[in-house]
């Protein structure tokens, strides 16, 4: 499997249960990552852009290792200008990792980058021109992470926990996805440690949830997805997408 995303943590918080899926019984997952994520400081105690550059490489280096990954490319297009950098060049990079790794699938972002970043939205988009440039006999299967009504009824109630708006994230809500993922606590915990991995990216909701476990394994046990894909996006009676069957 090779996860394509745009920032430091996205891994974690997006597709940190899917990747668990898949790492823990041996499949090799790889992680692309276009950004350092050198703009975006959402813990404490704030810093400069370089120095949260640094910070946030480490806590990616110590995310991987948490979600087992079998490698990870850190790059360095600019946080928050993937949009004006090259996409030609970006989609010609994936393309080649695809064609080097041959993945069975590729999970990244959708159109909409869950609630519409441009980073989001422009590696989602050169991913997708990536895959599609694959002669069709070697493609792999390609999924989107997704938000249904109930995970951005997470997001709303988790975001309230600190008395703040629920509605100040502007996720874009499918009426429908392909499968839910649905975590066992295990993994939930798997996944909770990785994403402690991303300290400076822990708004206070995300410290605050570890006090109501069942809004735990409602958000962070839930990962939808769309597929787009010839083959079937039904799970195997393991968990695994149905690629790996």
């Amino acid at each position: 499997m090779l996860v394509v995303m745009a920032h430091p943590d996205d891994e974690s918080m997006g597709t940190g249960g899917i990747i668990l899926r898949h790492t823990r019984p041996g499949i090799e997952v790889h992680l692309i990552c276009a950004t350092r994520g050198e703009q975006g400081w959402a813990g404490g105690p704030p810093g400069d852009s370089v120095e949260l550059a640094r910070i946030r490489t480490a806590e990616l280096e110590s995310a991987a290792t948490a979600l087992g990954l079998t490698g990870y490319e850190l790059w360095d297009y600019p946080d928050g200008g993937v949009e004006t950098s090259s996409h030609a060049e970006i989609t010609n990079r994936i393309r080649e990792k695809i064609s080097t790794m041959t993945p069975t699938v590729v999970v990244g972002w959708g159109p909409d980058g869950a609630y519409g970043h441009p980073d989001h939205i422009a590696v989602g988009r050169c991913t997708d021109a990536a895959v599609a440039a694959i002669p069709e006999s070697v493609r792999p299967a390609l999924y989107h992470m997704a938000v249904d009504a109930a995970l951005a009824d997470f997001y709303r109630a988790a975001i309230e926990l600190n008395g703040e708006d629920g509605s100040v994230l502007p996720l874009v809500v499918m009426d429908r996805v392909d499968l839910v993922l649905e975590l066992t606590s295990e993994e939930v915990q798997m996944k909770l440690r990785a994403i402690d991995c991303h300290k400076s990216q822990l708004e206070p909701w995300r410290v605050e949830i570890r006090n109501h476990p069942h809004l735990l394994q409602q958000g962070y046990g839930r990962e939808p997805y769309i597929a787009l894909s010839q083959n079937s996006p039904a799970l195997t009676d393991s968990g695994l997408l149905g690629e790996f069957a």
